[in-house]
């Protein structure tokens, strides 16, 4: 048998960067769905009091499909519970390349990035200041052609419906966040603020 050549060269592209967050691989993931399966593709996530703390779920539906992970204690768990379960019951990803931008393997403080999670959790904090324990925020994603309005925000209060909607999570919370400052001062006089 002759000798193998060992100059021969075997081509392996490189995986694509994994997404910096695990909020941004649910993003590609729903992007991706959209485009393969079917263009009604959306991420949900639903958060209301709970106690002296908050109790968070999410969805992702597209076609006949609905999925869902619920009573988790944070935004984390609820995305990683939901992608277990998506997991479990349906092959997504049809190439390496796309499994590489899979929402999994993100530690608890790397599914949001920083400014993202300061400006919910203090929403969160001005809800509950608000409207005590009657109040959820509903979040959703579609990956449409508009890329300002794929996030909309919904806070539900007994007495109204403040909504946010835009190209992040970041300024669809931070347009609620403007609102419910301003319900805030109507009814106390004091800026959310101060």
């Amino acid at each position: 048998m002759p000798p193998k050549d060992i100059t021969e060269t075997i081509y392996s592209a490189p995986l694509p960067r994994r997404p910096e967050t695990g909020l941004l691989a649910w993003q590609a993931t729903i992007g991706y769905i959209n485009l393969q399966y079917n263009l009604d593709a959306r991420l949900e996530l639903m958060v209301q009091p709970k106690e002296a703390d908050q109790n968070w779920s999410a969805a992702a539906e597209w076609g006949q499909n609905h999925e869902e992970s619920t009573d988790e204690p944070t935004i984390g768990a609820a995305l990683r519970e939901l992608w277990n379960e998506i997991s479990r019951k349906h092959i997504i990803f049809a190439s390496r390349e796309a499994v590489a931008r899979k929402p999994a393997g993100y530690a608890d403080d790397e599914w949001l990035d920083k400014e993202t999670s300061l400006l919910l959790s203090r929403l969160l904090d001005a809800a509950r200041l608000v409207y005590k324990t009657e109040w959820r925020l509903k979040l959703s994603y579609q990956s449409i052609e508009l890329p300002n309005a794929r996030f909309h925000a919904d806070l539900h209060s007994p007495t109204n419906v403040l909504s946010g909607r835009s190209g992040t999570l970041r300024e669809a919370c931070r347009e609620i966040y403007r609102q419910l400052g301003e319900e805030f001062q109507r009814r106390s006089g004091k800026s959310l603020d101060s």
